[in-house]
């Protein structure tokens, strides 16, 4: 037993890093969507020239219209790993997988997946109208999924969490 908690705890050090390596990059790439747009706003003619490219005539509007999908779905995908750091934290100090915050941690995150699969194709679809381009961001039922699949993972936690207080009330 003590062989798998090492493992767990292990494994949880290394999702922590990951998951602050992923928000690094998430903002790097929110700041690098503000600076394009300042850039569009600042210079109009940034593209006097429209271009082609993969099918896709690239447009300032396109810019933006990307530039303001990747900014709000990158702030939501900073707060959904958040939430992972905070869950993977707290099973390595609890020692244990099955606490009532690790249950809360994952049922936020289950409900933020559903936010993001829902909201950030929502966006680029307003984002796509308000800056009058065609190009909008697809609804992924694949990550509506993965958020059931957490949110059931959340359950078993909530179990596994009933289970381990029943033991320890036995000890």
């Amino acid at each position: 037993m003590n062989e798998t908690l090492d493992k767990l705890n292990k494994i949880c050090g290394l999702a922590r890093v990951t998951a602050k390596i992923c928000i690094a990059f998430l903002i790097i790439g929110i700041f690098a969507s503000i600076v394009m747009i300042g850039v569009v706003a600042l210079y109009p003619d940034f593209l006097t020239d429209v271009f082609e490219t993969g099918g896709t005539t690239v447009t300032n509007g396109l810019i933006l219209a990307t530039c303001v999908t990747a900014i709000f779905g990158g702030a939501l995908g900073i707060v959904v790993l958040h939430y992972l750091d905070c869950l993977f934290t707290n099973i390595r100090d609890s020692n244990t997988p099955f606490t009532n915050k690790s249950v809360k941690y994952l049922e936020t995150i289950a409900r933020l997946l559903v936010i993001f699969t829902i909201s950030v194709p929502a966006v680029s679809a307003i984002a796509a109208f308000a800056f009058s381009t065609d190009v909008v961001m697809e609804f992924s039922i694949s990550a509506l999924l993965v958020a059931g699949l957490v949110y059931v993972l959340s359950l078993i936690f909530k179990h596994g969490t009933s289970l381990q207080n029943e033991s320890d009330a036995i000890l």
